[in-house]
């Protein structure tokens, strides 16, 4: 690489930073480096990465034989009653795009309302709207974006994902091809973001087609300690084998939920008290880690029956979406029926993992819990970029969380033991009916099978500084200069949807607002 300053550096290459650094790298002015603390797989030099590139499997520990453990961060996430489980969270280019299911869910109106009366108009349903509309290819919304969408049509799904969806539809729920309609609720196919049987990523659509670009320099396996600063502007970043990268304009960082939180206290961008009690100069007090959510899973899950299953089929097809009976309109509730899902007993550890307890082969149901009103947090043990963060989503803390969880385990059970389901499964494991009709029995089996859904986000609120913001609608963040977040830890409440394209239309807003320096809002990007 050459000896070189950037106008700007783009801190981590997941599903934002793909997105970003592509955006902003369309200026041909600017100088874009992108570092990644994975993996890269550029297609014309290696060859795919272990499983990332077949969308049947989820090519993570505890949901695929089939996983590579160097491309996975493994973090220790704190849940009830003093425990912990280990996470899945991507690390190679392409983030969590790479290995996850793929789901791309457009977030609701309900989600846009909350976030301009969080002092963000200009993310108003109809600007996200239009963005989502520019970035999908989906042949069945007409839509002729860069990244591709599609859905299983029922006679390319497997026996237990058509059990499902006329379990579901038994059950009373809406039948819904398009989940991705403005206020759909019901049962259909997920959307997600494949040709084929290939997982097409955010590197795959964003990165690859412009690696040869004279403008972009990609940089894996660096891991980047903290933001460097003259003063109170940005003026490069110092990775953990303490080379230092200068940058003439920004930094965005694009870490997650989890690490972005962490490279800004470690810079001295956070909540004075922590940062004060590790010896970290002060730059700009701000609620950074504070706001952490994710979407809580509780797995309802049971044994295939012989010949439920073909090796050939997918995992992820078909949920359901709808509101709860708190809160019609919402769409605060999501089902998602998994064929497939693996857990090794030698490795469960903490015997936690996304199908509960249970190990070996299950197939089965996640139950989401859409708007959590539990907040939690990541903090820094210390200076040390090597030391993971302290992860804490405080799930189900409140009895709002905890009433809906056993709304949606319910529906759950109806379906998963009704005809359609029980025709391809067992009956489900460890949740029987007399434990399903009484709420403190339900709330004692939920908190023991309890798991997570991978959506952290919040952590960097996008927000007016009396809301706890830590960036302004562009991403820039409070009392500092040149440096932006611009990943899932910006969005202001969790939305009641899979997280990764929400995550991907923010990418693309501040990116483009980078690119024009322009605000976000000022123009919406007419094409792409």
């Amino acid at each position: 690489m050459r000896d070189e300053t950037y106008t700007h550096i783009v801190v981590g290459a997941g599903s934002a930073g793909c997105v970003v650094a592509a955006r902003v790298a369309e200026n041909r002015n600017f100088r874009v480096l992108l570092i990644e603390a994975g993996s890269d797989c550029d297609p014309e030099t290696c060859s795919p990465l272990a499983g990332v590139r077949d969308s049947r499997r989820v090519p993570m520990k505890g949901q695929s034989e089939l996983f590579d453990p160097a491309l996975d961060w493994n973090i220790d996430v704190s849940i009830p009653g003093g425990q912990s489980m280990q996470i899945p969270q991507a690390k190679v280019v392409g983030g969590g795009s790479s290995i996850n299911g793929g789901t791309a869910l457009r977030n609701t109106v309900a989600d846009s309302e909350e976030w301009v009366r969080m002092g963000n108009d200009r993310w108003n349903f109809r600007s996200v709207y239009e963005v989502y509309q520019s970035l999908e290819d989906d042949s069945y919304r007409g839509t002729r974006g860069p990244h591709p969408i599609a859905r299983a049509s029922r006679d390319e799904t497997g026996r237990i994902q058509r059990a499902f969806l006329d379990g579901a539809l038994a059950c009373g729920m809406p039948s819904v091809h398009d989940l991705n309609a403005t206020g759909a609720e019901g049962a259909g196919p997920s959307p997600v973001c494949r040709r084929g049987q290939v997982r097409i990523s955010a590197a795959n659509t964003f990165i690859d087609p412009i690696r040869i670009q004279s403008n972009l320099t990609i940089m894996s396996n660096a891991q980047v300690d903290k933001v460097l600063f003259s003063g109170t502007k940005a003026r490069g970043v110092l990775l953990t084998d303490e080379r230092i990268l200068h940058v003439s304009q920004e930094v965005v960082v694009c870490a997650g939920a989890i690490f972005s939180p962490a490279i800004l206290q470690r810079s001295g961008v956070g909540p004075a008290p922590l940062l004060q009690d590790l010896q970290i100069d002060v730059l700009s007090d701000l609620p950074v880690g504070c706001n952490l959510s994710d979407h809580p899973c509780i797995p309802v899950v049971s044994r295939p029956k012989p010949g439920a299953y073909a090796q050939g089929d997918s995992s992820l097809e078909m949920q359901a979406r709808w509101s709860s009976t708190r809160h019609p309109g919402a769409i605060d509730l999501q089902m998602v029926c998994f064929s497939y899902l693996f857990v090794p007993a030698a490795e469960t550890q903490t015997g936690r993992s996304l199908a509960g307890t249970a190990t070996g082969h299950v197939a089965g149901i996640g139950c989401n819990v859409n708007k959590p009103t539990s907040l939690g947090n990541v903090t820094i043990r210390s200076t040390d970029a090597i030391e993971y963060p302290v992860v804490n989503p405080a799930y189900l803390n409140t009895s709002h969380d905890r009433e809906i969880a056993r709304e949606v385990v319910r529906q759950a059970y109806r379906v998963i033991t009704c005809p359609a389901m029980q025709d391809v499964l067992e009956e489900p494991l460890t949740l029987r009916e007399s434990i399903v009709e009484d709420d403190a029995a339900l709330d004692e089996w939920i908190s023991s099978q309890l798991s997570s859904t991978y959506h952290f986000c919040g952590t960097c609120r996008m927000a007016s500084r009396r809301e706890s913001g830590v960036v302004d609608q562009s991403g820039r963040v409070y009392g500092v200069d040149g440096l932006r977040v611009a990943d899932a830890s910006v969005i202001p409440t969790v939305p009641a949807s899979n997280t990764m394209w929400t995550t991907m239309m923010f990418a693309e807003r501040i990116g483009c607002s980078i690119r024009d320096a322009i605000d976000v809002g000022t123009a919406l990007r007419a094409s792409l």
